[in-house]
């Protein structure tokens, strides 16, 4: 049996794609099969796909990317599935650590990674998200001896054959905290590798980086109400999934600044609690700020600030939009039969 099946599913991204599967190719592992699955694009991503994979799914329709990550996965032949998204790039040795860390540690049922630190588009929007993605998930090597993680992050993840789940059951896209959902209730120990650094293609601007900033929490609510994840509020420091306590405390805040903001212009009693929430959430996002400061410069540190605020407003938003959709409609996830 082939050791690793790596999964790429992809829509219209022809450019980027040919990158990504460059640097599959170019690993220096090298038991694996190449799986390209085509959510039905309409550019020239199939011809590409061709002249790299072992095999080329197309799907027609388009598809979800999570019913294209599963069409993927039933068709591979590999020990361990890796999902590579098509906007990403690896580096020579990810698969062969991939292929080594399960060897050293036959007790964990997957693994994630994380975002680079540099990005090839210069533009804020793109340069801050991808800064953004690669702080928050380096606060899980704080994470206490032992502890398992309960997301894995869709860029880069691996899982054996044997711990595998379907993709999207409840939630479009934010079907890896899913995915990291159903593994952590089947008590599989998920690892954060820190080793596992991929380099993001995706160009953000502000309309894309809102839009995804509200999709990308929407589904987290559904998928919180779905996997009761009140249950695992808190636990290592950790919110829920990938989200950290202090992230899920400055989501509440940003609305109630807002609020007490427009109270304090008519009511003087108003004015303390707004300096005072203001002053907690400042405080709780000063290590981010911090960050992007010493990365980019006091400029994209201040700018990061503000779009720091209203992003979470954003985030707080589609939160919000998600607990509402979910209660009505009750997602409930897959049982396992055991």
């Amino acid at each position: 049996m082939t050791k690793l099946s790596v999964i790429v599913p992809t829509y219209n991204r022809v450019e980027m794609l040919e990158e990504c599967l460059k640097a599959v190719r170019a690993s220096t592992f090298q038991d694996y099969e190449l799986i390209v699955v085509d959510c039905g694009s309409q550019d020239a991503t199939g011809d590409v796909a061709r002249r790299y994979a072992d095999r080329l799914i197309e799907l027609s329709g388009i598809p979800s990317r999570s019913a294209a990550r599963n069409q993927g996965v039933a068709s591979a032949q590999g020990e361990i599935m890796v999902n590579v998204d098509s906007d990403v790039v690896v580096q020579p040795s990810t698969l062969t650590r991939i292929a080594e860390h399960f060897a050293r540690h036959p007790d964990v049922e997957a693994l994630t990674g994380l975002l680079s630190k540099e990005h090839p588009h210069p533009n804020f929007f793109s340069q801050y998200k991808n800064l953004y993605m690669h702080d928050l998930h380096c606060a899980f090597e704080r994470l206490p001896q032992g502890a398992t993680l309960a997301f894995v992050y869709g860029s880069i993840h691996a899982v054996r054959r044997q711990a595998m789940r379907p993709y999207g059951v409840v939630a479009r896209f934010a079907d890896d905290l899913e995915l990291g959902q159903q593994l952590a209730a089947d008590g599989k120990r998920i690892a954060f590798v820190r080793e596992l650094e991929v380099v993001h293609l995706k160009r953000h601007d502000a309309l894309s980086l809102i839009k995804n900033d509200f999709q990308i929490p929407f589904d987290w609510a559904i998928v919180f109400v779905a996997y009761k994840g009140w249950k695992r509020l808190g636990r290592h420091g950790v919110g829920f999934g990938h989200t950290r306590v202090e992230q899920l405390l400055s989501l509440i805040l940003a609305p109630l600044m807002v609020l007490t903001g427009v109270l304090a212009f008519s009511r003087d009693p108003w004015l303390p609690w707004a300096v005072g929430l203001a002053g907690c959430w400042l405080l709780l996002n000063l290590h981010f700020v911090v960050f992007l400061t010493k990365e980019r410069g006091a400029i994209f540190g201040l700018l990061g600030c503000a779009w720091t605020f209203l992003d979470h407003l954003v985030m707080a938003t589609g939160i919000g939009c998600g607990f509402i959709t979910a209660f009505v409609s009750s997602p409930r996830p897959l049982q396992r039969n055991r």
